[in-house]
């Protein structure tokens, strides 16, 4: 009995000090190994007054969705927007391609689609993102609010404000070199 209270004793510690030795600030990221990508190397630490911190916060959490299509086709929303892996993390990001927004920041503060948009063009360069922020296409809209209610809306789709639970739909058509 005593032998097996000093194994017991001696696995904890192991498990313990492999807990313990990782870097929490990255490990909450979900993004393991290190970040020794040359992709991060011109990624602005400070894109639209969002900060990439070495810690998500969660004084303000929300999530929105996010449905991109071109000309009727679905576009992908990359994984790893806004995270720079064993470094720091965008308080607007995504974790995966689901086209769930996270907005985690140290303050209530209201985001809008066209500063996660800018954050998703420092990180990959993409002709929709940038047609978006410089206005040169024509939308359809439809924002699905966590209340029920549906508003499809004219306004520019980088002026939406990014609100919890919502799903923010873009179709987008047409787009032109202004």
């Amino acid at each position: 009995m005593k032998l097996l209270g000093i194994t017991i004793s001696i696995l904890f510690l192991i498990q313990a000090s492999v807990i313990f030795s990782q870097d929490f600030a990255t490990s909450t990221f979900g993004q393991g190994g290190p970040s020794n990508d040359d992709k991060y190397n011109n990624v602005s630490k400070n894109i639209s007054g969002i900060t990439c911190d070495k810690t998500e916060h969660l004084v303000y959490h929300n999530h929105t969705m996010l449905v991109l299509k071109n000309n009727n086709q679905n576009v992908t929303i990359p994984a790893g927007i806004g995270i720079i892996p064993n470094n720091c993390i965008f308080w607007l990001h995504t974790h995966d391609d689901s086209g769930i927004i996270h907005v985690e920041s140290p303050s209530q503060t209201s985001f809008t689609l066209g500063q996660f948009l800018q954050v998703w063009d420092n990180f990959y360069n993409s002709p929709i993102t940038e047609a978006l922020l410089k206005n040169n296409t024509n939308d359809t809209i439809s924002i699905l609010f966590a209340n029920g209610s549906n508003v499809n809306t004219a306004e520019n789709a980088k002026d939406i404000t990014l609100q919890n639970n919502a799903i923010i739909s873009i179709n987008v058509t047409n787009q032109t070199t202004k």
